[in-house]
């Protein structure tokens, strides 16, 4: 009877523990966390968010860990054992907060490409980079808690990085080529661009190897970032998003070239004002260009908001040109030649 009341004890104790760590992790997660959570949403700084969400994820990993390593110590284990049931632990513990702090960064990093002009086009890249640094970090962490000692590792990682990063030229070549792509901001994520290569859309993302396009088909042009950076890039997004639109129409010769001009401004400024897309307080105005085989040429300046919205504003005043003509007597010819003949006297 003595022995199974001392057996009873002994499992009591360390069950104890066990249960006493799990539950003030659950109310660690569940009410002063979220407590806690609360009063970061009413601050402006989002990094405090970030990190009360990393916490609450594993804290009860934590306090198991903690009412694990207290029962290590308190049960009298032989020293072997307590040894690698520390150090397991110290593992397992080291590679939850790895985790958390990859979680962080990475979620830093999405929140802030909406607030840092040209982080967006980066963020896969940069994510990429904080997960590989924060892994590695931590598993030389978790290395020199084992007393492994982490020189011959460099040295052999020295060695076979050198294989790798021949076997692997072109990928680090595309990686460097996107890191050279950031440093000049040449693209960003949600610009229109078009590349020498004949290739136009939106860039969508960059990652560590390539450039995604999406084309106003709705397709995806990957080019590899090595590339990219060779090409001629017309960025519509910069200086500014908006852009001029000429509209080459041509005229009768027989026209009034004054009322043509009047009656071509009142219909473009009209379209200014109506048409989304369109910079309503841009003025716009012609300017006469040549004289061609059968018409009169001149240019209408307009103006979109961005890259795209000129098809639907040139589509807009084309047919409003049009009828306006029609109304007010003035020809758009068709293309025509007159050639005259002169006969000589005998």
């Amino acid at each position: 009877m003595i022995l199974k009341l001392s057996t009873i004890e002994q499992l009591i104790i360390p069950g104890s523990i066990i249960v006493a760590s799990i539950v003030v992790g659950f109310v660690l997660r569940n009410i002063v966390l979220v407590y806690l959570a609360r009063l970061a949403r009413n601050t402006k700084w989002r990094f405090d968010d970030i990190v009360v969400e990393a916490v609450r994820s594993s804290v009860v990993l934590w306090s198991l860990a903690l009412g694990l390593y207290i029962l290590i110590q308190t049960q009298g284990l032989s020293y072997n054992t307590a040894e690698i049931s520390s150090k397991a632990l110290g593992v397992l513990v080291i590679f939850s907060v790895t985790v958390a702090v990859a979680h962080i960064g990475t979620e830093t990093i999405e929140y802030y490409k909406t607030v840092v002009t040209g982080l967006a086009s980066a963020t896969s890249l940069l994510k990429n980079i904080v997960r590989v640094t924060v892994y590695s970090i931590g598993i030389l962490i978790i290395l020199d808690g084992l007393h492994v000692s982490i020189a011959p590792l460099l040295t052999a990682l020295g060695v076979g990085g050198l294989a790798i990063g021949l076997g692997l030229q072109e990928t680090l070549t595309n990686f460097f080529a996107g890191l050279q792509i950031l440093a000049g901001r040449q693209v960003v994520t949600g610009n229109y661009v078009k590349l020498s290569s004949g290739d136009e859309g939106y860039v969508e993302d960059l990652n560590w190897r390539a450039t995604v396009i999406r084309t106003l088909a709705g397709n995806h042009v990957i080019i590899p970032n090595k590339n990219l950076a060779s090409l001629i890039i017309t960025n519509y997004q910069f200086p500014a998003p908006d852009l001029g639109i000429g509209v080459e129409v041509g005229v009768d010769y027989r026209s009034d070239l004054q009322k043509v001009e009047r009656i071509t401004v009142d219909v473009a400024t009209e379209i200014q004002k109506a048409v989304p897309g369109a910079v309503r307080d841009y003025v716009p105005s012609i300017r006469y260009s040549r004289f061609g085989d059968s018409a009169i040429y001149f240019s209408v300046n307009l103006r979109a908001s961005a890259f795209v919205d000129q098809y639907l504003i040139k589509h807009e005043f084309i047919k409003k040109l049009k009828d306006r003509y029609e109304k007010e007597g003035i020809v758009i010819p068709f293309p025509t030649q007159t050639v005259h003949l002169s006969r000589e006297s005998d």
